[in-house]
This record gives structure tokens, C-alpha cells and sequence, in this order.
């Protein structure tokens, strides 16, 4: 069972999690460091196909390709960060205190999504179809794990590789519902909130005209979508792809803006492929507190970070990154 405790010097939370420690990682020890070299098919995998009794696994979404066999799958993670304890509240509570502290007990879920099939397929390779699906679990999970009202968040993300915080080479995604609000969100919706307050006007909705009528920042346009390198980028290429229209929540996106979506991710996972021989990278999906749903001043999108290497001692202690690549030089890659 894990446990929520808040520093009170800085509002953060920290997840207490013994549980965690006991996650093979299997990335860990691999000789291999490109995910490709993995064999299609694993008998040591828990993800592969074949594998589902021996691993328990009992599927909570399931979508099929065109041969009627699972493509893309959701399940529960066995090492969770999060779960819906039969002691947690059926409505949120009061945090408690331990002296001057404030600790909350793990409420929530922890999903993973099994990307693909075969062992060895990464994003980057995938077919636009199969990272549709991918995204379209997120959705239809997300739907799902709304309806626990210790959600106050969903939190969906993806770690490629060792420098990532990848512990497994099957390709997969994980959705995280929790009980708290991380600070730096709480953040950046305060300071959205108030950037709408003094110009009457949503920051991102701002942002991306500009960078439309700037245009040197602007990997690709489509009818729903845009893919830019951020004017601010903390990493070397870092690309975010965003929604035309004003979406603050995930769950808001309509089936033809989710699939331009989707298609956004896979251009920019496509180049770090050709390009940059194939990097370790994060990606994190930016969506509203689910009772944020319909604001006017947040947007969704999804940023995408490469990891070359660890942070210093300046990008650890002061949280300012360092970037060495422009963002207007990052394009190039496409």
C-alpha cells in the first residue's frame, strides 16, 4: 500500500512505495541498448501474446487489428503506484496529519498500455493506425478510471529506454489516476488562469497563433493538429503536438482529432528514429484535472522529451534546464 506525503516547505508530494522495488527491470541488465534488437516474441515477457496465464493478465481495454487478434491492450499494473483500496474513501478526504506533516493514503489507479504485439516494435516504427490505437486506450481508460472519484487526475505518460526510467523493452505506456494534483500542474494552471484574467485570453491559444504567423518553429500543420519546437524548450528537440481547437481535457477529443493527433506523435517519434538514431525519450500527455474539464484557460497537448543525459547540479538545484540545441536549429530533424 503505498502513502502520500507533502513537503511543507514546497507544497510537493512524494509517493512512499515499497512495492515499487520489487518491478523488474529487465532494461537494467540488457546488453542491448536498441529496443529492436529484442526478439519478436519472449516466453520471459509478462506483454506478449501466448503469455496471458502464466502472467495473469486480464485485459480492462482491448483493441484488435485487422486479423481479429489483439493489437493493443490496457491492463492493471502489477506494481502499482496507485490503487483503489477497499479502504479508500468513496469521496476525497481531508488529508491527515502526522504532527506537522500531511499524508493521504495511496488512492487511485495505475493502468499500463501494452503498445503492440510483438516484442519488439517501438513507437517510432509503428504503423499511424497502431499508434491511433494506442491513443484511443488512453481515452476509453481514461473514461474509465473517471468514474473512481479519487481521480482527481489522470496522468499518462510514456518512458522509451533506460535514461527514460524504462524498466521493461515491450513497448508500453502507463496511465496513473491520482488523488492529488502535482504542484508544478497546480502551477501552470495558476499561472494560465492568471494570464487569462489580465488579457482575456487562453496563453496556448496565444502561443500557437504566434507561432503559426512566425512559422520557424512549426515542424507540421494539419486540419486538427499542429507540431512545434516549443520557443522555450528545455531539452534538445522537444516537440509538442497540440490540438487546433481549445481542448483542456483528454477526454473531450473527437475521433478525427485524436487520429491528427496521434499521426503528430508518430512524426516527431519518426524523426528521433532517422535522425537522432533513436533516443531514449519521455512523453507526457498535459491534461486538465478532471474537474477542470471544461476551463477556458488550459489546453491540452503532448510533450515530447529526448534523454541524452543526466541533469547537473545547476538543472537539479535551481529546476532552470539547460538546452544546447535552439529550438529553431531543432526542426532540422524533419
Amino acid at each position: 500500500m503505498s502513502e502520500l506525503r507533502q513537503d511543507i516547505l514546497t507544497g510537493n508530494w512524494t509517493v512512499m512505495a515499497p512495492e515499487r522495488g520489487k518491478k523488474p527491470k529487465k532494461l537494467k541488465t540488457a546488453k542491448s541498448k536498441d529496443l529492436r534488437d529484442y526478439p519478436q516474441y519472449d516466453q520471459a515477457c509478462p506483454f506478449c501474446p501466448g503469455n496471458e496465464q502464466r502472467y495473469e493478465i486480464n485485459p480492462v481495454v482491448e483493441l484488435l487489428n485487422d486479423h481479429d487478434k489483439w493489437s493493443t491492450r490496457v491492463i492493471e499494473n502489477k506494481y502499482k503506484i496507485f490503487d483503489d483500496f477497499n479502504t479508500c474513501p468513496v469521496q476525497p478526504e481531508p488529508f491527515k496529519k502526522h504532527g506537522i506533516y500531511s499524508y493521504y493514503q495511496g488512492c487511485g489507479n495505475h493502468y499500463l498500455v501494452i503498445e503492440h504485439c510483438r516484442h519488439n516494435r517501438i513507437m517510432g516504427e509503428m504503423e499511424p493506425e497502431e499508434v491511433q490505437r494506442v491513443f484511443n486506450c488512453y481515452l476509453k481508460t481514461l473514461r474509465i478510471l473517471q468514474k473512481n472519484p479519487n481521480n482527481l487526475i489522470m496522468i499518462m505518460f510514456k518512458n522509451q529506454g533506460i535514461k527514460a526510467g524504462g524498466s521493461q523493452p515491450h513497448a508500453h505506456s502507463q496511465i496513473v489516476g491520482s488523488r492529488v494534483v502535482p504542484t508544478w500542474i497546480r502551477n501552470a494552471l495558476h499561472v494560465q488562469e492568471k494570464y487569462f484574467d489580465d488579457q482575456g485570453h487562453c496563453a496556448m491559444c496565444s502561443l500557437l497563433n504566434f507561432e503559426l504567423d512566425y512559422s520557424k518553429r512549426i515542424v507540421a500543420e494539419t486540419e486538427h493538429t499542429v507540431v512545434l519546437s516549443p520557443y522555450a524548450a528545455g531539452t534538445p528537440y522537444e516537440m509538442w503536438v497540440i490540438p487546433k481547437r481549445h481542448i483542456a481535457w483528454y477526454g473531450n477529443i473527437t475521433e478525427q482529432e485524436l487520429t491528427d493527433f496521434s499521426a503528430g506523435v508518430l512524426r516527431v517519434l519518426q524523426a528521433y528514429v532517422k535522425a537522432l538514431e533513436n533516443p531514449d525519450f519521455n512523453y507526457f500527455v498535459h491534461s486538465s484535472p478532471t474537474p477542470l474539464k471544461g476551463i477556458p484557460y488550459y489546453r491540452l497537448f503532448v510533450q515530447i522529451v529526448p534523454r541524452w543525459q543526466n541533469k547537473g547540479g545547476f538543472e537539479t538545484g535551481t529546476k532552470i534546464p539547460v538546452n544546447s540545441v535552439l529550438p529553431e536549429k531543432a526542426i532540422e530533424i524533419f
